[in-house]
């Protein structure tokens, strides 16, 4: 976090690529070399720079604030499959598995045992909100008449901000101590680089992401979105308060209002949306080889890595295979998770696959596998015709069973049952035959589950909010994880302990050696 947030552009090479669907006339900018911000028109470049970087595949040179592209680190997942129990390691990879001694090695201890940083997504999401709040703070007063593009860069700079702090707070504040928030910069000069800042409340940290977001959608009421916007939309906006509230509802910083919130937005974000049980349709969000550019009432910002970026590279997440260590593949779903999926759950043909089709020298060949292990994106980028993922977010289905649940704790049991069934009509062709749990929020928690399957952070901070249990062995030994525990949070990293006086660590990681 211990950026120099100075105000200045210095223009380099791009680091990282991404295709993303959503915010297109915009990026068709040409981002120049600006040694002075001051009118709308340079930060509306400057925004574009950044944003660019999200949405075209192979640019060629384009300027970026501070020589590099600070994106956050959006691509999370493995850092959560092998947490939550979404993925096995692969036994027969030694990277992790000493097969001499029968036993995993340090690095998968780390993460079978809930003991893993994630040191990376702290300073990559601070290094993000230096650049974002230098807009934000800069945009206000930059010269110019065009008081419209002065809210689409507004906007869109604020709702990156208040998803920053949401994240922030997600992975590194304990579940239920409101008094262990994250440091809030709302300045870009607050951090000359020497600055001490100390931990907000989590009640503060809210505010700040709530006030944001009541902000952007006071821009959108005068100043409705356009094409070029990626998050300065209504319904992102609503998506992402709702998931909002539904989090912070169980949580030390709780309030009794939460439920009708997320269930308000919710309803905001949903209008005039449907599901529909199309296997093709479904299938086409998650598949980046033969969908580079399509939209549907599933998702509302979809990135498509193109490039192998390693950004959103889900070619190593999705359907994993059990291949040679030298593959880089070194996890596989288990059966037990696989068994889950109904026959008649259009997921489980998607989340899984048994055979598929290439093309190699004009011949196609269909390929057979003995299990259902391998995603299409890792054999096509096996082949050179593609590599990578998507990610998608806030997208209907999490709202959607946000909706349902928001309406079960506030006792409107029918209503629940109803937003349900709209979402299953989506996902099953036997609907009332799918329910298999006896309590209706158990039931939406498992929908949840089968739904977010290795996606991003979604198994993980559903388990943090619900309080899950869980036991696992690990080389012999019997592990614990208690609803609350410390290990349910991340600690703050090292690097920012050890030069900042007012910071505190997050209890019970200030008990043991990192």
């Amino acid at each position: 976090m211990r950026k120099r947030y100075n105000k200045w552009i210095a223009l380099f090479s791009l680091v990282s690529f991404f295709s993303l669907q959503g915010c297109d006339n915009f990026l068709d900018l040409k981002p120049k070399d600006v040694q002075v911000v001051s009118t709308i028109e340079d930060y509306r470049d400057l925004l574009a720079s950044y944003m660019r970087l999200l949405t075209t595949i192979n640019p060629d040179q384009l300027p970026v604030l501070g020589g590099s592209y600070l994106y956050p680190e959006f691509n999370v997942a493995l850092t959560f499959a092998f947490r939550t129990g979404e993925l096995e390691y692969d036994k027969d990879v030694d990277m992790y598995y000493d097969a001499s001694v029968g036993e995993y090695k340090k690095s998968a201890v780390n993460q079978l045992t809930w003991m893993g940083t994630a040191d990376e997504s702290w300073n990559r999401y601070y290094s993000f909100l230096g650049p974002i709040n230098m807009i934000i703070d800069g945009i206000t007063s930059a010269k110019g008449n065009d008081e419209r593009l002065r809210d689409y860069v507004k906007g869109e700079a604020l709702v990156w901000r208040a998803y920053s702090y949401f994240k922030l707070l997600q992975y590194f504040s304990p579940y239920d101590k409101n008094e262990y928030g994250v440091p809030v910069y709302l300045k870009p000069y607050e951090d000359p680089g020497n600055a001490m800042p100390k931990r907000e409340k989590q009640t503060d940290v809210y505010a700040r992401i709530l006030e944001d977001c009541d902000e952007v959608l006071e821009l959108l009421a005068r100043t409705p979105t356009t094409s070029w916007n990626c998050a300065y939309t209504p319904r992102f906006v609503h998506s992402m308060l709702a998931s909002v509230y539904c989090y912070k509802a169980l949580s030390g910083a709780g309030e009794e209002s939460d439920w009708q919130n997320a269930l308000e937005h919710a309803e905001e974000a949903m209008e005039g949306i449907s599901f529909v049980r199309d296997e093709e349709t479904y299938d086409a969000m998650f598949n980046v080889i033969d969908q580079q550019a399509f939209t549907n009432d599933e998702f509302h910002l979809r990135v498509v890595d193109g490039a192998n970026s390693q950004i959103a590279d889900f070619s190593n997440i999705y359907w994993q295979a059990t291949m040679s260590s030298t593959s880089g593949i070194e996890a596989t779903p288990s059966d037990e998770i696989y068994n889950l999926y109904r026959d008649d759950d259009v997921r489980k043909s998607v989340f899984f696959k048994t055979s598929m089709s290439i093309g190699l020298g004009g011949i196609t060949t269909t390929i057979q596998y003995d299990k259902y292990s391998i995603s299409e994106d890792m054999l096509a980028s096996m082949f050179g015709t593609a590599a990578g993922g998507v990610i998608m977010f806030f997208r209907s289905a999490e709202v959607q069973l946000i909706k349902a649940e928001a309406l079960y704790r506030l006792g409107n049991t029918t209503e629940a049952k109803i937003a349900l069934d709209e979402f299953k009509q989506g996902r099953y062709l036997d609907v009332e035959n799918s329910y298999t749990e006896s309590d209706l929020l158990d039931e939406i928690l498992k929908e949840r589950k089968l739904e977010f399957y290795q996606e991003l952070d979604m198994w993980w901070l559903d388990m943090k909010r619900t309080g899950t249990r869980v036991e696992r062995v690990v080389n012999g030994t019997l592990y614990v994880l208690e609803p609350n525990d410390y290990r349910y949070c991340f600690p703050i990293p090292e690097s920012e302990m050890s030069v900042n006086k007012n910071m505190v660590q997050n209890p019970g990681w200030d008990q043991v050696n990192i």
